[in-house]
């Protein structure tokens, strides 16, 4: 049975773990390979399939190597947002695993329609934790829905860009969390 300063402990390992997850997301919505690269240990695996042009986008290989042209994939989309949300977390020491929803959002254009492609699914994660720092070792994306459409959002033309999401570090929050 733990006792309360290990029980303390779990739920600050669970925390931390839940900002990675939390901050590789952010890491794609605004296009910041360093920010997702600080994310994965080096040694990391990246494993996924795209369900909807699955022979032009799998990897199952080093995550490092996975960043820069998954970064370039995101440039060519016009926004993009990723939820995550309902972590599950099993400490066991330094290691840890993972589960959690993905909720993501990716607006692109197909013969100069803009169509906007949601997915649902559930990244499953392995854990380590080196010199007290909490870092992926695998993640893999399991996909259970997604639809495609016409895109339906109406922006208007008096809408001041500086309250638009920027998809590079001239996004507003970059002000307001530094570390990030």
């Amino acid at each position: 049975m733990m006792d309360m300063q290990q029980k303390l402990q779990v739920l600050l390992d669970k925390q931390d773990i839940t900002e990675v997850m939390y901050r590789f997301a952010r890491a794609l919505d605004r296009v910041d390979g360093a920010l997702m690269k600080n994310t994965y240990w080096e040694d990391a695996i990246e494993e996924h399939q795209d369900p909807i042009f699955p022979e032009l986008f799998f990897y199952n290989d080093n995550a490092h190597k996975f960043v820069e042209p998954a970064m370039e994939g995101f440039k060519q989309l016009k926004a993009t947002q990723h939820r995550i949300s309902n972590p599950l977390i099993e400490v066991n020491g330094d290691s840890a695993t993972a589960e959690c929803y993905v909720w993501a959002y990716h607006l692109h254009e197909e013969n100069g329609v803009d169509k906007e492609g949601i997915l649902g699914g559930r990244h499953q994660f392995l854990f380590e934790r080196r010199n007290d720092t909490w870092k992926i070792k695998h993640r893999s994306t399991i996909f259970d829905w997604n639809q495609n459409q016409n895109a339906t959002a109406i922006w208007s033309e008096k809408y001041d860009d500086k309250y638009k999401g920027k998809r590079d570090k001239s996004d507003e929050s970059y002000l307001y969390l530094k570390n990030q």
